[in-house]
């Protein structure tokens, strides 16, 4: 009798499970549809503003970021459109595609466990707020993992082609973080054994996959050549991209601390591994390429050593399907085996209300953009094009410009190289190349906020750099200081260069 009634618990369990987490999938997309885009989102589309105005990336524009961070999002830009739903689409289609390539991926175990893994990185993404969306780990992780889903399609309907857009997908993720690189590679070459073993020509797979990386590559080379930034960018990346891997990092005890999302989670990923340990199917190549990408994902966010929560993802999105594949194969089991998968599956349930909780309180922090275009209206607004120069760390500045339709003054997006934390020291290089802009050139407005690189909020970031500071007070006046954020002192202040010096007539600076 209890044989019996089995199956029939656990098709009930199934059903009910699956209910929760579309129902919390669905619940994330209603309560975040009229979402803000901000943060990082707002320097990606700045950039690509700024390129449509006739600036060239890492030439013209002043960041570290790789090429296929702007080109991606430059795609998403024209294909969902520049607004915040076109934004939120853009968010809920990179979701879709991950918890599809999950699907595909589990389909000969069972496909729940691809939708556990994706339907859960959705409900924790969304609890985590605007601020992550459509983060450049987001995409990096939708393109391993799509990518993936081909390199196993192609090994099991033995169709050399698929391994076509793996190589493609990985090899621009490796775009967007160069880390990539090494477990494009490593996945490669781990399909080798597998095809000797079915007997299969090893030379179309192999061909393939490295046909797809060198698409990929033309791309990459293709954004840098068209806009002649190949020399500038490798500059980038000797000069500035060292100097953001060197400040703001945490202790790495720290860092695997923060690993799992929750503290809950580290008793339930024990069970998943002992359930792995009593698992034979772990020792086939799938079970262990994705092995492979969970140590890629932990290497990842600790090697980036800022702790920042979308670091996190891809770790995080493949932990998941591990889960997933563990859990649902567990409660098809008898005995222990079984009890231990329901409690996975049922630890987890336990976790969805919170993270429910969460995305119901979770509202946009547009507070300082939605001041700050206000006052550079009432400064002048379209006549400050080319006017501002924003010393920021992506709380809204870019965001205000972005949404003015105003093109910066100078290169410089971001302030982490001109103002350090604590026990840091700035880049002389850059500071010497903003202020001999500044004097050569200076801008009508200056905004100043208090956002900075792994600092507390404050304007006495600029006490670092008395020779700005002295250039400031000598040419520009106070306009008006507002906090936008008690909460956490979050503001800016805006200086307007003294009209004895010049007067600012349809966005050109007449001496």
């Amino acid at each position: 009798m209890e044989r019996a009634l089995a199956p029939r618990f656990i098709g009930i369990f199934r059903a009910a499970f699956i209910a929760v987490l579309c129902s919390a999938a669905l619940f994330f997309a209603y309560r975040s549809i009229n979402w803000s885009w901000q943060w990082d989102t707002s320097a990606m589309h700045y950039v690509n503003f700024l390129m449509d105005h006739g600036k060239a990336p890492y030439r013209d524009i002043v960041d570290m970021n790789m090429p296929g961070s702007y080109f991606l999002e430059g795609w998403a830009l024209r294909i969902f459109g520049p607004g915040d739903l076109g934004w939120r689409m853009y968010d809920f289609f990179l979701l879709a595609v991950l918890t599809a390539s999950m699907i595909v991926i589990a389909r000969p175990y069972d496909w729940l466990a691809g939708l556990f893994g994706g339907a859960m990185f959705t409900i924790i993404h969304g609890a985590e707020g605007p601020g992550n969306a459509a983060q450049r780990e987001e995409v990096m992780t939708v393109l391993i993992m799509a990518g993936i889903a081909f390199a196993f399609s192609a090994l099991r309907a033995r169709r050399p082609l698929l391994m076509l857009p793996f190589g493609f997908l990985v090899w621009l993720a490796v775009s967007v973080k160069p880390t990539v690189a090494p477990l494009g590679v490593i996945l490669l070459l781990m399909s080798i054994p597998p095809l000797r073993r079915q007997k299969e020509a090893v030379a179309p797979y192999i061909g393939f996959g490295l046909l797809g990386f060198a698409a990929a590559s033309f791309i990459i080379a293709g954004f840098l050549l068209r806009y002649h930034a190949t020399g500038d960018f490798l500059s980038i990346t000797k000069r500035l991209l060292p100097y953001y891997a060197g400040v703001g990092n945490l202790r790495i005890d720290t860092l695997i601390l923060l690993l799992p999302p929750r503290i809950a989670f580290i008793p339930l990923l024990l069970i998943t591994l002992i359930l792995t340990i009593r698992n034979k199917d772990w020792k086939n190549w799938e079970r262990q390429a994705l092995a492979v990408t969970i140590c890629f994902g932990a290497f990842s966010f600790v090697a980036q050593r800022k702790g920042f929560a979308y670091h996190r993802y891809p770790l995080l999105a493949f932990l998941l399907l591990w889960m997933g594949l563990e859990f649902c194969r567990a409660i098809k089991m008898q005995g222990w085996t079984r009890g231990l998968g329901l409690t996975v599956a049922a630890g987890v349930l336990l976790m969805i209300p919170g993270y429910c909780a969460t995305i119901y309180g979770t509202k946009p922090n547009v507070v300082l953009t939605d001041a700050l275009m206000q006052d550079l209206e009432r400064l002048g607004g379209p006549r400050l094009q080319n006017q501002v120069d924003c010393l920021d760390m992506v709380s809204g500045c870019t965001g205000a410009l972005y949404r003015l339709g105003l093109v910066h003054h100078s290169g410089f997006l971001s302030d982490f190289m001109l103002f350090g934390p604590a026990g840091s020291q700035p880049s002389a290089y850059y500071r010497n190349m903003f202020l001999e802009e500044a004097q050569h050139n200076p801008p009508g407005v200056i905004v100043l906020t208090t956002s900075g690189l792994a600092q507390p909020e404050s304007f006495e970031k600029i006490a670092q750099w008395p020779q700005f500071v002295e250039f400031l007070n000598s040419n520009y006046s106070l306009d008006v200081t507002r906090i936008c954020d008690p909460s956490n002192s979050r503001g800016y202040r805006i200086y307007v260069l003294k009209s004895r010096n010049v007067a600012l007539t349809d966005g050109h600076l007449q001496r």
